[in-house]
């Protein structure tokens, strides 16, 4: 597989995203996201989409030169219309605007609408932990995206709606919960089929409402199922709530009645721990849990107890410096991208 250097890697996809008329500013914070989600070992959001959102742009889906516009605001709150721009852009000035309203009035709920993929919520989660900021965030699909079954249904009625949440740490890294409210999100399934390899069973069904392990069988009109499988009304629950909260309430796209194409309508709220206890002391606390839950007898002795958001920081710690590894068919994805625009790929060092 081919192997480059993270930050040849991300010059590759600023280079192309300019060429496909984004400005340098807006194209190095998508490449970032991008390359800094290979990085974590979250390919399903990395370097893969660039030619996902090539392909948006060329169908006038996304406007590479557009940019977020506050519609509705108060002291806590504020309503923002992406106007259809590269969704890192919007999700960044969001969380930025939550953390400020957050630091003055103690809370800040920020809704965005007309946005396309935000990438890894993780990632504007961390951000407001960064901050020493407590985050909650809910994205949706604007009515498209549809991949998840209602739990006991066989057909294609909801997004995979992620929801994120991250509190600041005194540890490694801040702690992070960053998941799809179906049993697992469409990219992974799209990294499998990529890969050429059968997926878990439970995750999806075929067209005709059967269960199977062919990932092409998805694309083929098949479902993914809710997060529990057997017990998978409380995914489905929380994947219904998520689209009430960033579909409704941004005046996005819900299912059933959609926005004009995808959307990642969210709502982003943080929250400043101050207001309610000191910040150190919140840390420590939050560490004397953390020890107390890790100190348990092990099901597996290779398989260590980890905080959630352990794994991102350790991955991260340990591949900064590290080539990124990509599918085959990821790599000619990015080629397609430069040979569009007539650019050389021998102008960067590729492994493989």
């Amino acid at each position: 597989m081919p192997k480059i250097d993270r930050d040849q890697l991300e010059d590759i996809c600023v280079t192309a995203l300019q060429a496909a008329g984004t400005s340098e500013a807006d194209a190095r914070v998508v490449a970032d996201h991008l390359v800094d989600n290979d990085t974590l070992g979250h390919h399903s959001h990395g370097v893969l989409r660039l030619r996902e959102y090539v392909d948006a742009i060329d169908r006038g889906e996304l406007i590479p030169d557009a940019g977020p516009r506050i519609v509705t605001e108060s002291a806590s709150t504020a309503q923002i219309d992406g106007n259809w721009a590269f969704g890192q852009v919007v999700a960044e000035f969001a969380s930025d605007l939550a953390i400020e309203k957050a630091r003055t009035a103690g809370i800040g709920s920020v809704t965005i609408r007309r946005v396309k993929h935000i990438g890894r919520l993780g990632r504007y989660a961390e951000k407001a932990a960064g901050r020493d900021m407590a985050s909650i965030i809910f994205t949706c699909g604007g009515g498209h995206g549809i991949n998840q079954a209602p739990f006991g249904g066989t057909e294609r009625r909801l997004n995979s709606n992620p929801v994120a949440m991250s509190f600041p740490s005194a540890l490694e890294g801040p702690y992070l919960m960053d998941m799809a409210t179906s049993v697992v999100a469409e990219g992974k399934v799209r990294m499998y089929r990529f890969r050429g390899e059968q997926t878990p069973t439970g995750w999806i069904l075929d067209s005709d409402g059967n269960p199977t392990t062919n990932p092409a069988d998805f694309y083929e009109g098949g479902t993914i199922l809710p997060l529990g499988r057997d017990e998978g009304h409380k995914g489905y629950a929380l994947a219904f709530m998520v689209d009430l909260f960033g579909g409704v309430l941004s005046g996005g796209g819900i299912p059933g009645d959609p926005t004009d194409s995808f959307s990642n309508d969210s709502m982003i709220i943080v929250l400043d721990p101050q207001r309610f206890v000191p910040i150190d002391e919140a840390k420590r606390r939050a560490s004397i849990m953390t020890e107390h839950i890790k100190d348990t007898r092990l099901r597996d002795e290779s398989r260590p107890i980890m905080y959630p958001g352990e794994i991102e920081a350790r991955a991260r710690t340990a591949n900064r410096d590290k080539p990124i590894e990509l599918v085959e068919a990821t790599w000619e994805g990015i080629l397609s991208v430069l040979r569009q625009f007539s650019i050389p790929s021998g102008r960067w060092h590729v492994v493989g």
